[in-house]
């Protein structure tokens, strides 16, 4: 302290320079402190970090009485929250630990436009082990090259007997409208249930399907069911990816369709997308969105033009706000100072314009005379009489 240029220094000026030493020593401990304390908070603030929950969805797990596996439900309700009064569509989505948070969120979108009705989302998940429990449940026969394979049909009894029972005495449910997504080895298992469980669902989403399994299986399975039965009442999506279709891995899936389509059952629906851009993986998520949209897309009814011509007229808001429906061709046309949209039928009194969340519905006076224009959004109803 006493040493170099302030050598020469005097006794009493020796307490100065130790209590200057001290004032340092004194600010960096209390720097240091500090310093201490915000890395104590930063450490607090990280340890409390949680994992990110979906607004709107519960979890249920549960073992099986049928195959003693361990699985987990994913459940989305529906955003107007579940009503007693009202029934609701259900999608189950197997391979929930991969796809159930994709389909989520492309639901959200697709019901915001008014591609989709409000609807409960399943996801049927596996508590551990991914790869081999779906290799287990998702493949209808014991194969030596998939490990733990052929649950198949234990697996669709779990569905059918333990999951859809619990969530149809659980929320107020549509029977009669039960969809299924699969992709992959899940696409494959869609297809063993639509053979061996047909009125199960009524509605596929089935991407990627694995149809070469087992020496081409499912093939099998088709020309025996087309043996006892003509009908087969079942809407269905089917996509591949435009990078997968060379590479032959999956099969002939094409060829499978074409099977069924040439089966030509009454009651039969298909649609098929090859997803452009998209490789097996992508083709999982981008084609469940697609299918959602396809399999829950509304009727375009051609109604007759004298009855279209009924409702043809201006229709006022408000005393202000004018709308002139008019007609072109089959369609009707409903143009204000915003847009010109253009309707399309639902049924004789109910219209809807696509890509708005919105019910357009005519309404009529004791002799049958159009003499208003109801619109229904999801949180309001508008009222436009009839003044020509």
């Amino acid at each position: 302290v006493t040493g170099g240029r302030n050598s020469n220094a005097t006794p009493a000026q020796s307490p100065n320079v130790g209590g200057n030493f001290k004032i340092i020593i004194m600010k960096n401990l209390k720097c240091f402190i500090v310093f201490l304390s915000f890395s104590f908070c930063m450490n607090t603030t990280y340890s409390q970090k949680q994992k990110v929950e979906l607004e709107g969805t519960e979890t249920f797990k549960f073992t099986s009485n049928i195959d003693s596996q361990q699985y987990v439900l994913y459940i989305h309700l529906p955003y107007d929250s579940v009503k007693p009064n009202k029934h609701y569509p259900v999608l189950y989505v197997t391979d929930g630990q991969w796809f159930f948070s994709g389909l989520y969120a492309g639901y959200g979108g697709l019901h915001y436009d008014g591609f989709v009705p409000d609807l409960i989302t399943v996801g049927i998940a596996f508590s551990n082990d991914y790869e081999n429990s779906r290799s287990r449940d998702m493949s209808p026969t014991p194969v030596n090259n998939t490990p733990y394979s052929g649950n198949a049909p234990k697996f669709l009894s779990v569905i059918k007997n333990e999951v859809i029972k619990y969530i149809d005495s659980s929320y107020p449910t549509d029977t009669s409208e039960r969809a299924l997504y699969g992709t992959s080895l899940g696409g494959l298992f869609a297809i063993y249930s639509l053979f061996h469980e047909p009125t199960l669902f009524n509605k596929y989403i089935i991407a990627s399907p694995y149809v070469g399994f087992d020496n081409n299986l499912v093939f099998k399975y088709e020309r025996e069911f087309a043996k006892r039965n003509n009908t087969l009442n079942a809407k269905i999506f089917y996509c591949l990816g435009e990078y997968e279709v060379s590479v032959g891995s999956l099969g002939d899936v094409t060829g499978f369709f074409n099977q069924l389509k040439g089966s030509k059952y009454k009651g039969l629906v298909l649609k098929s997308m090859i997803i452009n851009n998209m490789g097996h993986s992508g083709t999982s998520t981008v084609g469940g969105i697609m299918g959602l949209q396809y399999i829950y897309s509304k009727p375009d009814i051609i109604l007759d033009n004298s009855l279209l011509d009924q409702c043809v007229g201006h229709y006022v808001m408000g005393g202000t706000d004018t709308t002139v429906v008019t007609r072109l061709g089959n369609h009707l046309f409903a143009k204000n100072s915003n847009q010109n949209a253009k309707l399309f039928a639902e049924s004789p009194e109910k219209f809807y314009v696509k890509g708005i969340n919105a019910v357009i519905e005519f309404k009529r006076n004791s002799r049958n005379k159009v003499i208003s224009l109801e619109l229904t959004l999801p949180d309001a109803k508008l009222v436009a009489k009839r003044v020509d």
